[in-house]
C-alpha cells in the first residue's frame, strides 16, 4: 500500500519567505511537494537522507491547475512568484502543451538564502509566442487596422496630426 504523507521541514515552515507566499503559490508549492517521489540515499545509520528522484521531471500544466480550480492567472502568478523566492525552478520551458511538450520543473532550496547575498535570482521567462490565443488574436486585429481601401484622396490628404485640406493647408487637430 502506498504511503499517502508528504513531508515539510520545520524550517521551511518556519521560513520568512514561505510565509509571504501567497496563498495560490502555497497550494501550487504543496502539489509540487506531492509529485515528488523520494528515494533514501545510504549512508551511515543515522544519517539516511531522502533526495527527490524526479526533480526536474515534475510536470505541472495549465489544464491541471484550471481542473483543481486555480485560473490561469493566478497558476502563472504563482509559479512566477515560487521560481522568484527560489522554491521551484524550470529545468525545461514547454511549448505550451503542443504535441506533449510541457514544462518540467525542480523543487528548490535556493529559498534558503533569499533575502541574502548568496541568493541566486531567477525569474520566468516571458512567453514570446505570437502563433495562438489572444496574442494572435490581437496581432491580426493590429493588422487589419486602418483603411481598408486606399483611395487617392487618403492617400494624399490624411496625414497623423490632422487633415491636410486640398489648397495645401494643415489642420491640425489636437485630441
Amino acid at each position: 500500500m502506498a504511503n499517502n504523507n508528504f513531508f515539510i521541514g520545520r524550517d521551511l515552515a518556519k521560513s520568512q519567505v514561505f510565509r509571504l507566499l501567497t496563498q495560490t503559490a502555497i497550494i501550487v508549492f504543496l502539489d509540487f511537494k506531492m509529485k515528488c517521489q523520494l528515494v533514501k540515499v545510504k549512508g551511515n545509520k543515522r544519517n539516511t537522507e531522502w533526495v527527490i528522484k524526479n526533480n526536474g521531471e515534475l510536470v505541472y500544466t495549465y489544464t491541471e491547475a484550471l481542473q483543481k480550480g486555480i485560473s490561469r492567472t493566478k497558476f502563472k502568478k504563482a509559479l512566477k512568484e515560487l521560481v522568484e523566492k527560489g522554491f521551484i525552478d524550470i529545468a525545461h520551458k514547454g511549448n505550451g502543451g503542443v504535441k506533449g511538450d510541457y514544462s518540467l520543473y525542480g523543487v528548490s532550496e535556493r529559498w534558503k538564502d533569499f533575502g541574502t547575498d548568496k541568493f541566486i535570482f531567477k525569474t520566468m521567462k516571458k512567453d514570446n509566442r505570437q502563433g495562438r490565443g489572444f496574442a494572435k488574436y490581437w496581432k491580426d486585429k493590429r493588422s487589419n487596422i486602418g483603411i481598408e481601401i486606399d483611395t487617392d484622396m487618403s492617400i494624399n490628404f490624411d496625414t497623423p496630426l490632422g487633415k491636410k485640406e486640398p489648397n495645401g493647408v494643415s489642420e491640425i487637430i489636437l485630441h
